[in-house]
């Protein structure tokens, strides 16, 4: 028996919004649903396809289903217009009681187009960076909040801000954050007495020759357990779980490339949480 692919697994009536229907946005509702816009630039980052590939992709794809597919410049639009956060696009699971995250951040590359040119032309233009913030949640291996900077910002700047947000989703669901895991670029005083004051254990590793400075019990303690033994510290602090954040943007890199596509800076940041989103859906698949 012929199987109608029209009516099977994908209804185009949930995937195209008519015109009229209810759509919580002022003015004329969209024509095409959040749904679909969301699978569309799922393809496209995952694939690496420039908006204009992605469309002719679609097409291709569901074309025959009788699916309304939108151009690239509406794909565009609806992206950089969007108000997405990451606990909207990742389905983000319970928060166990008491949890460790582990704080780290990579840089990207915002163009690669300076390699044509140094190769074609003899030109050596200054690339772009950016660098993306991120909390990662040890035991369940997904991000839990991120900060999208330039390369200029140190690790240390973000750190409050990304350990505040966690707690912020944390305290709503009843749970705690149990301990920070972090490298030495988060060593300051500044953070160690704002973990140290909201009872978060700071598995934070000091810089060399680091000195007791007698004001700051909550780094004293952690540089007289490194004087006494480094391994020693780092075994009974779970340190080496830091492993969890860097092989997650080791596969994010293998999944994304070291660039981003997007110019404006907020739209990079939008970019970037829909990546993040797919990656928490990777890694909640195993894939990682």
């Amino acid at each position: 028996m012929r199987r109608d692919w029209k009516t099977y697994n994908i209804d185009p009536e949930t995937t195209a919004v008519k015109p009229g229907g209810r759509q919580k946005r002022r003015g004329e509702p969209y024509v095409y649903s959040e749904q679909l816009i969301m699978l569309l630039l799922l393809l496209k980052f995952v694939l690496r396809l420039p908006y204009k590939q992605t469309e002719g992709l679609a097409k291709k794809v569901y074309g025959g289903l009788g699916i309304k597919i939108p151009n690239f410049r509406t794909l565009h639009y609806r992206l950089t217009r969007g108000a997405y956060c990451l606990n909207e696009l990742s389905e983000i699971e319970e928060l166990p009681q008491d949890f460790v995250i582990s704080l780290d951040s990579s840089g990207l590359k915002v163009t690669n187009r300076g390699e044509w040119l140094g190769k074609k032309w003899g030109r050596r233009p200054r690339k772009g960076w950016i660098k993306i913030h991120v909390a990662f949640d040890i035991e369940r291996r997904q991000v839990v909040e991120l900060e999208v900077t330039d390369e200029r910002t140190p690790d240390c700047k973000k750190a409050i801000e990304l350990v505040e947000g966690v707690k912020g989703k944390a305290e709503k669901k009843g749970r705690r954050i149990k301990k920070v895991i972090a490298n030495a670029g988060y060593d300051t005083h500044e953070f160690f007495r704002y973990l140290g004051e909201r009872k978060i254990e700071p598995a934070v590793l000091v810089r060399k020759e680091a000195k007791i400075s007698g004001d700051n019990p909550y780094r004293d303690r952690v540089v007289r357990a490194i004087r006494k033994g480094k391994k020693k510290w780092k075994k009974s602090a779970d340190y080496g779980k830091r492993w969890l954040v860097e092989g997650f943007f080791s596969g994010f890199k293998r999944w994304f490339g070291e660039y981003i596509s997007s110019v404006r800076f907020e739209n990079i940041k939008k970019e970037l949480v829909f990546k993040v989103a797919i990656a928490n859906m990777f890694l909640a698949m195993g894939l990682g």
